[in-house]
């Protein structure tokens, strides 16, 4: 296990000859990468909201921070609900057409499966529905929160406006019970079927 470097040399530290990024230390102590397709589609959309958490509670203890992290707390929740709606079409559904950035059109797609599978609408479907539209209007092409301009050097549109942090993570964390539970629900009732 390498052993890490106190705060202050960290942020003096240059690169040096032969260091590499991707190396083993202590099976224990490792961060695993999974080549499992399954489980991988598994651990990415929590890894991403799990992430945009972490992200937050710095955020919120650190002012200076919250400048600067804003954009990759944004983008791991927008991540984490492309990959959700993603893998649920791909499990429960056929894609009608290749799956994509667009959250609108990943909606829909998951609507028609959630409308195959459940005796109608709901309040909470709603409410997420509104949720995965703001997120698709503050980022319709899943390249507002990475990059400082779009392809035509033109300013994003979502902008100019505070996020309140804590309201931020809430929601969030509401649209991934209801997603994995979603799942839950699609994989039990596949499991019905089967006997």
């Amino acid at each position: 296990m390498t052993e890490e470097l106190p705060e202050e040399d960290l942020e003096a530290r240059w690169p040096k000859d032969g260091d590499r990024l991707f190396i083993s230390s202590a099976w224990a102590y490792d961060a695993h990468v999974i080549r499992d397709p399954k489980e991988r589609f598994y651990r990415l959309p929590i890894g991403y909201k799990r992430a945009g958490d972490l992200l937050i509670e710095q955020a919120m203890a650190d002012v200076v921070d919250r400048r600067n992290v804003i954009y990759p707390i944004l983008f791991c929740y927008r991540q984490s609900i492309e990959l959700f709606l993603k893998q649920i079409i791909t499990d429960f559904g056929t894609p009608k057409e290749k799956l994509n950035h667009d959250l609108d059109t990943l909606w829909k797609q998951f609507l028609g499966i959630a409308d195959e599978r459940s005796n109608g609408g709901s309040e909470v479907l709603s409410a997420v529905q509104q949720i995965v539209l703001d997120m698709h209007e503050a980022d319709k092409k899943a390249d507002g929160f990475r990059f400082a301009t779009d392809r035509k050097q033109n300013p994003f549109e979502f902008g100019d406006r505070g996020i309140d942090l804590a309201n931020l993570r809430e929601v969030m964390q509401g649209v991934t019970n209801f997603f994995e539970c979603v799942d839950q629900e699609f994989r039990e009732q596949n499991d019905l079927s089967m006997m």
